[in-house]
């Protein structure tokens, strides 16, 4: 056994006994803000456990379906807190009421998340944040309007600011408006009749977008309703749905619209990148290893990578390493995440290749 081989077996070791603190963002909730009238640890510790279920709510709004996340609003705070890997209080102090106030950051276990999805049969989204760009047409009383005096053009960034600023937890997407373009403002009036028909690849204000929306506001027979038609990561879906009227402010009717459009496109969102963790699929997959960091390299970045469950090493020589993968989710997804941490991946006859960019 050379010098080199033996190395591997040493992080080989290291690796499988260690107990791994995951970067996997998407289990941890940052900022949960807490506070109550306590001097005495046992009230603290109350405050903590108010704390988790706050962050569970949180967690499983923005990673579940919206019907998949209500069903799970009731799950009891022992069984939430069995959820919880760690938990930091980042900032603690006493305001002039003498309530004590707490900002804690919680990291939830992936694994025990994962078996508590699976025993209540749902799945959840693997996301990350994304930028959308957006084109809101607002049509009433036969009137179309695209940029100028329309209310969700002009009011929309406004809005999401708002959500912003009340929640310090990250917002699943956000907007960039479209910009005004003649050509848009011609096409689109052209097709005011059918405008659920519109070919977005016809959209000049979409051409150097690379995720984008287009969105209809409307009114019919006194009915407030919407449409949208996203083009996310080379997939078009389109949905229809209902918005309220608020009887009191028009003003509210079209916010209101505007965080219930916002909903519709988490849904859309979400749905394009549910993972059913009942169903774990398995990959072999053959690292090039020109020096011994380069196999810790691949092994933390399997680490990183939530939908990947487990790895264990096939072969071992030199020069590679046969490795499979337990993951879970779309063998593209997968993919995809390798080579955005700098791995390269080849494929030849249905064996996969992978190596330091």
């Amino acid at each position: 056994m050379n010098k080199f081989f033996f190395i591997f077996c040493i992080i080989v070791f290291l690796i499988k006994t260690q107990t791994v603190f995951s970067n996997n963002l998407i289990y941890d909730v940052n900022n949960i803000e807490v506070r109550a009238k306590t001097n005495n640890d046992l009230g603290k510790r109350k405050l903590i456990r108010s704390a988790f279920q706050k962050a569970f709510i949180i967690f499983i709004d923005k990673t579940l379906l919206k019907d998949d996340a209500i069903s799970l609003y009731k799950t009891k705070l022992d069984t939430i807190e069995d959820l919880v890997f760690a938990y930091q209080i980042v900032k603690e102090k006493k305001n002039n009421e003498k309530e004590i106030i707490l900002s804690i950051n919680i990291k939830f276990d992936s694994k025990k998340i994962n078996d508590f999805f699976a025993e209540n049969k749902v799945s959840y989204a693997d996301v990350s944040n994304i930028s959308l760009t957006l084109l809101p047409v607002f049509i009433k009383e036969k009137d179309i309007f695209i940029f100028s005096e329309n209310f969700f053009y002009n009011n929309w960034l406004k809005v999401q600011n708002k959500i912003v600023n009340e929640n310090k937890n990250d917002m699943l997407v956000t907007y960039n408006l479209a910009l005004e373009n003649i050509e848009d403002v011609q096409y689109i009036s052209s097709i005011k009749e059918n405008l659920e028909l519109i070919d977005l690849k016809k959209l000049n204000s979409f051409s150097d977008a690379e995720n984008y929306v287009f969105l209809i506001i409307y009114f019919l027979e006194n009915n407030f309703k919407g449409y949208v038609k996203t083009f996310i990561n080379g997939k078009e879906v389109d949905k229809n749905f209902n918005l309220k009227i608020n009887s009191e402010s028009k003003i509210k009717t079209y916010k209101q619209a505007i965080e219930k459009t916002k909903e519709e496109i988490d849904q859309i969102w979400k749905s394009q990148n549910l993972i059913d963790i009942n169903t774990p699929s398995f990959l072999d997959l053959f690292l090039e290893i020109k020096k011994p960091s380069d196999y810790l390299y691949f092994l933390n970045i399997f680490r990183s990578i939530n939908l990947i469950e487990n790895y264990s090493v096939l072969e071992m020589t030199n020069k590679n390493v046969k490795i499979r993968l337990k993951y879970k989710g779309k063998i593209n997804k997968l993919r995809d995440k390798l080579l955005v941490e700098k791995i390269r991946i080849k494929i030849e006859d249905n064996i996969w290749k992978a190596a330091i960019k």
